[in-house]
């Protein structure tokens, strides 16, 4: 397996455990992160009175010019510290596979005017949302560096509302990204029943994804009924 996708297995894998974790950890954990998808920390340094932020971009800044690969391997190590066997655990799981929703809190604020249609999408702005639907319908369209589309966020983060704005647009429900997966393998799999519900009332279909898992497979156990 290449170092990129244990990386990938691996920031998925955390948050299994992020609950685990205590502020230092997690701390580590960003600015690994951040220097293995971005490299060398770009941004200034926040005033005194933002701790949060000032705290990330520390932690962050204090990796200096790490090379990205070394960052990979570097978080990919501190996991393997706290989990010895964390990549037999995700090979066991059922689904192998888990919902994408990575540090919520522990991401950097974006300036608005600096925000992307994915990002209001994330944060369930609904009505910023609906305003640039109404401009550029074809937004519904825009595929990401990880093969998702608009939907597939929606329902990773269970923006109902959200995602009936994009269906309005023509979004598919039956949409797949690059593994295969629809949005209802991401709802189901976030234990969102409400989005769950709506997707099955609408005619979303029950499909395999590339590791032959379908959305009953790798739900909670209280929306498998339904599914």
């Amino acid at each position: 397996m290449s170092l990129e996708k244990t990386f990938n297995k691996a920031t998925h894998y955390l948050q299994l455990l992020a609950s685990e974790l205590n502020s230092a950890e997690l701390l580590k954990f960003y600015a690994l992160y951040k220097q293995a998808t971005i490299g060398p920390c770009n941004i200034s340094k926040p005033n005194w009175y933002q701790m949060q932020a000032r705290q990330k971009w520390e932690a962050w800044k204090g990796l200096n010019d790490m090379s990205c690969d070394d960052a990979m391997n570097n978080y990919i190590q501190e996991l393997t510290k706290l989990n010895p066997n964390w990549e037999e655990n995700v090979q066991s799981e059922s689904s192998n596979w888990v919902a994408i929703s990575r540090f919520i809190n522990m991401e950097d604020e974006i300036n608005d005017v600096d925000k992307t249609f994915l990002d209001w999408i994330k944060e369930g702005q609904v009505e910023k949302v609906q305003e640039l639907l109404d401009k550029e319908p074809n937004l519904i369209n825009i595929m990401d560096s990880e093969g998702l589309l608009p939907i597939h966020w929606a329902a990773d983060r269970g923006h109902l509302k959200i995602i009936e704005q994009l269906i309005k647009k023509g979004a598919s429900i039956n949409s797949q990204d690059e593994d295969g997966q629809t949005p209802l393998h991401y709802a189901a799999s976030c234990g969102h029943l409400d989005v769950v519900k709506y997707l099955i009332s609408i005619g979303a279909e029950s499909i395999k994804d590339n590791n032959g898992m379908i959305p009953k497979d790798i739900a909670d156990e209280h929306l498998r009924s339904i599914l």
